[in-house]
């Protein structure tokens, strides 16, 4: 199939008019007509990564957070993000985006699916994002654990009460803390959501919000719900997740 046949059929499932205003979507670099039999995904396209989809000669990219984002005033060949540009127009290899239209449509419901969630229904109307679900009641210790596990993370931190007994779960990856109010006026036991800054844990303290705060790079796992829709397309086109923990903080 061609890359437009790939992007057209994403375009249907996550609309790029869902995104968010800040947002860029869609085909970054390249050509809508390459053909494509061996797509490559990861959260983003870091230099190992690009490597790597060169390694397994792939025909196609797909990323969840864009390369091109911020405006670039210069594009230095020898230097990422140039280099990256280079090798994708050298080696002809289609660059798509799916990013906050992913998220409005999916990211947060299959991520609270992996936790178990049940019942989910819509935590902000406002910023049509995030998700509400039931759990079976545990700890705060107990439920901790499970969101390491599904979300395969190194640590998380928490704002609130350290005896919450846990049965309602609002959700949002990425930068969510926007929406706090949202999840105070759901009544969560928890909300889960990433980028807290230091004033917002202040506030969802003062608000008596139970937070967990998620790193961004939980997004990683999108690959693995890109991978399944692609598949759905064409069972037979081979796909390939990356292989990098790409996460820019390190635990020490």
């Amino acid at each position: 199939m061609k890359s437009s046949d790939v992007m057209n059929y994403l375009d249907q499932l996550y609309p790029q008019y869902l995104k968010a205003s800040y947002d860029n979507v869609g085909l970054m670099i390249g050509s809508k007509n390459k053909e494509v039999k061996r797509i490559y995904l990861c959260l983003d396209l870091t230099r190992e990564e690009m490597n790597e989809a060169l390694k397994y000669n792939a025909d196609m990219i797909i990323t969840h957070h864009p390369l091109l984002f911020h405006p670039l005033y210069s594009i230095d060949l020898d230097n990422d993000p140039g280099s990256i540009i280079k090798d994708l127009v050298i080696h002809n290899i289609p660059l798509y985006a799916m990013h906050t239209n992913f998220d409005t449509v999916r990211m947060n419901d299959f991520l609270g699916k992996k936790l178990g969630l049940k019942d989910l229904s819509l935590l902000s109307e406002k910023e049509n994002c995030g998700v509400v679900g039931t759990i079976n009641p545990m700890n705060l210790k107990d439920f901790i654990n499970l969101v390491k596990k599904e979300f395969e993370l190194k640590e998380v931190s928490y704002v609130g009460d350290s005896d919450v007994v846990i049965e309602t779960v609002g959700l949002t990856a990425g930068s969510g803390s926007s929406m706090m109010v949202d999840a105070f006026l759901k009544n969560v036991d928890i909300f889960l959501t990433g980028d807290l800054s230091y004033s917002r844990a202040i506030e969802a303290k003062r608000m008596h919000l139970n937070v967990l705060n998620i790193p961004h790079y939980v997004e990683h796992l999108y690959t693995k719900a890109a991978k399944e829709d692609l598949l759905k397309l064409d069972n037979t086109l081979d796909v390939i997740e990356s292989s990098f923990d790409s996460d820019p903080f390190k635990i020490y």
